[in-house]
């Protein structure tokens, strides 16, 4: 027995380097397994650290999602209710101008009626005024000047004397002229020495002209028949100042000023 010890411990000598070798292998093969476990374990606790981060962060992006979205909404309704109420507003003007401009058309239809006038004609037939026909007076007055293209007359305010192309009939502010002949407005002008003026084709290249009127009831391309309304007398113009309100009152064939007088009952 002793025999056998001595000899496994002879052995163990002579093979010192080999059983220290073995040793330290045994040593390295530990400390590595015990590295690779620690290792292995961080990378689990840091992929749990990611997982719960990733969760985290899926859970901040989809509630920041729903927040965007919940104000998309907020912000459309509100930008739905503000068109509605502009789109309401705008109809309450609409509605109110359209309001407006038939309260001024009544106005305006009220105030022809109150001012007497009469409707012009629309179904006349043929104007057939003639040289043997004759003109009733627009107004009843006296002849103030009368008609003159072959001599001069005397003009009060323009302190001259020169021709004068159509009579001048006395007639207060605001009388009514009566239409001398059927016949239909080719002209509403204006001029600075007979004011307002409304010129009547009333046939066969006779013409009536209509001048110093103030209010006018009638317009281009009316037939107006004999005794209705053409307007009312207005102030002198400056260039009859002196005569007093008056009614100016001319006839023409074609382009030529002939003498009233001679057609007028």
């Amino acid at each position: 027995m002793q025999n056998r010890d001595q000899t496994f411990l002879q052995k163990l000598k002579d093979n010192a380097f080999y059983v220290a070798l073995g040793l330290g292998l045994l040593a390295i093969l530990a400390v590595v397994a015990v590295y690779t476990m620690g290792r292995r374990g961080t990378e689990v606790a840091e992929n749990d650290l990611d997982l719960n981060q990733a969760s985290d962060y899926t859970a901040i992006t989809t509630e920041d999602k729903k927040i965007e979205e919940t104000n998309a909404k907020t912000a459309n309704q509100k930008g739905s209710a503000d068109r509605t109420t502009a789109t309401t507003e705008d109809k309450k003007t609409t509605q109110e101008v359209t309001t407006e401009a038939v309260t001024e058309q009544v106005t305006e239809s009220t105030e022809s009626v109150n001012a007497e006038q009469i409707p012009v004609t629309t179904d006349v037939g043929e104007l057939d005024f003639t040289s043997d026909k004759t003109l009733t007076w627009p107004v009843n007055g006296d002849v103030i000047l009368p008609y003159s293209m072959e001599t001069t007359v005397h003009f009060k305010t323009l302190d001259q004397y020169q021709c004068n192309p159509g009579m001048l009939i006395a007639a207060g502010n605001g009388t009514t002229v009566k239409n001398a002949y059927l016949g239909k407005v080719t002209k509403v002008t204006s001029d600075n020495m007979y004011g307002n003026l409304v010129t009547l084709y009333i046939g066969n290249d006779y013409s009536i002209v209509y001048g110093q009127l103030d209010t006018i009831y009638v317009k281009e391309g009316d037939y107006v028949k004999a005794g209705e309304s053409i307007g009312t007398i207005g102030n002198p113009t400056d260039s009859f100042t002196e005569e007093g309100s008056h009614l100016f009152f001319q006839m023409l064939e074609g382009e030529k000023a002939i003498d009233p007088m001679m057609f007028i009952e």
